[in-house]
């Protein structure tokens, strides 16, 4: 099961039993759990950055709950706190929830109640950690996270802003690496229920034994050793968007279950009899050809047409022309800011590379391939100098000129500025050579060593 590691439970408990069943509960509904046995080990764990949520018992031995409350409180004021209290400590829990905890629950408590108070928790939290980050880079260069401005990627983005208001089903295809889940984010984020998070099932990473209580939920005694009932991932889903990452996935029975409940907008746990009302948005994404799937009887073909209400094609990387290019820069500064070192100029052979291969791995292959130029690896025959950083403002055009001429001149000061090994090492006929020095204003003398001038 793909746990979302921004949801994260933090449950502090001196009883291991109470401990474990939270665990179990949390782990079920998709979250990762970090258990304590007491205050000071918690708190040692817990940072200003932590990216969830703290669950605490009220009595403990050592750092009981309300002193943890007060460390956490002025470690970060907005993280959402919740108590669990005895009879005996209503009054107590009551007064932390005043000066600040999220809630309170009274042993022992319904495991629905804490869910979804869990849930509200979480979504304020991620909304905290939003609007930190946002104030931390004010300036936004691009509301999508997809770059390019190939036509396709212009088309694609356009696309995106249409849909985002349309709020229909979108299907979303592509090669593997080549974005369709950045696709399926950007249009998250655009669309009216961004404001709600994106519910994210990897089809094809969900375990077969757990996968229709993962989806559709269960009562409690529905499966072995389920204590508490469990809301599905559809269900958690309402009023916002669900994500089948990689839906061809699922397996027929699922397929068929999944269209069923698509399109009556309700969701049967399992082992229950009545359903729950869920409407919600739906983004799949695929690798795989689910027309020629569908057409041969290995997709469900109710699911297919269900999802498949507008179908985003994700163009791969070696149809996107100067994007390979735009992207490697940005994925090379980023990886040497990372390192917190300047990024290298590029070999011959690396601009070869970047010229002729056709990345089969899409995006995904290029954004490795750009860490592994940044870590200095393939760059042997190259002198390492501080590349151009600087965007040209008048756009692509301008900055592939820019890294194309950075090229060149690397290129003939590896090889002490001799034309015929430049030429060579480029690939280039010698006039397009010869023009490309005109056009940017390079002269190979600058780049000749007095030996070689000698010679």
């Amino acid at each position: 099961m793909k746990v979302n590691e921004t949801q994260t439970i933090a449950i502090i408990d001196d009883e291991n039993d109470i401990r474990g069943a939270l665990r179990q509960m949390f782990e079920l509904e998709g979250y990762a759990v970090a258990d304590y046995r007491g205050g000071e080990d918690a708190l040692a764990a817990i940072d200003v950055g932590f990216l969830g949520i703290v669950i605490t018992d009220l009595r403990m031995p050592g750092m009981d709950g309300s002193a943890l409350f007060n460390a956490l409180q002025r470690l970060d004021p907005e993280l959402p706190v919740i108590i669990m209290s005895g009879h005996g400590d209503v009054s107590t829990a009551v007064d932390l929830v005043k000066r600040g905890a999220y809630d309170y629950l009274s042993k022992p408590f319904d495991g629905d109640h804490l869910i979804a108070s869990v849930r509200r928790a979480l979504d304020k939290r991620a909304l905290v950690l939003e609007n930190r980050a946002l104030r931390a880079q004010p300036k936004v260069q691009n509301d999508h996270a997809i770059i390019g401005e190939s036509p396709a990627m212009i088309l694609l983005r356009d696309t995106i802003g249409q849909l985002a208001q349309a709020d229909i089903d979108v299907l979303i295809m592509g090669e593997s690496g080549s974005g369709t889940s950045l696709a399926a984010a950007s249009l998250q984020r655009a669309q009216p229920r961004g404001r709600k998070p994106m519910i994210t099932v990897d089809c094809a990473a969900l375990p077969s034994e757990f996968a229709e209580s993962i989806l559709f939920g269960h009562v409690s005694g529905a499966l072995p050793g389920a204590q508490f009932p469990r809301a599905g991932q559809l269900l958690r889903a309402d009023g916002g968007c669900l994500l089948l990452d990689h839906v061809e996935g699922l397996t027929p029975e699922l397929q068929r279950r999944m269209a069923q409940m698509l399109e009556a907008g309700s969701v049967l746990p399992v082992g229950g009899n009545q359903p729950h009302s869920s409407q919600f948005r739906t983004l799949s994404t695929s690798r795989a050809d689910l027309n020629s799937l569908m057409e041969n009887g290995d997709f469900d073909r109710s699911l297919y047409f269900r999802l498949n209400r507008f179908q985003l094609n994700m163009p791969p990387l070696r149809a996107r022309g100067d994007d390979v290019m735009l992207l490697f820069r940005a994925f090379l500064l980023d990886a040497s800011a990372a390192l917190g070192r300047e990024p290298p100029a590029l070999s011959p052979a690396i601009w070869r590379k970047l010229k002729d291969h056709d990345w089969p791995g899409n995006v995904r292959e290029l954004r490795s391939f750009a860490s592994n130029v940044a870590l200095g690896l393939g760059i042997a025959d190259a002198p390492v100098r501080p590349m151009t950083t600087a965007l040209p403002r008048s756009g692509l055009k301008d900055a592939v000129a820019a890294f194309e001429a950075d090229i060149i001149r690397s290129s003939l000061s590896a090889n002490n500025g001799d034309v015929g090994k430049t030429i060579a090492a480029l690939g280039l006929p010698r006039k397009t050579f010869y023009d490309k020095l005109t056009r940017h204003r390079i002269d190979p003398n600058d780049y000749r060593t007095a030996d070689s001038q000698r010679a």
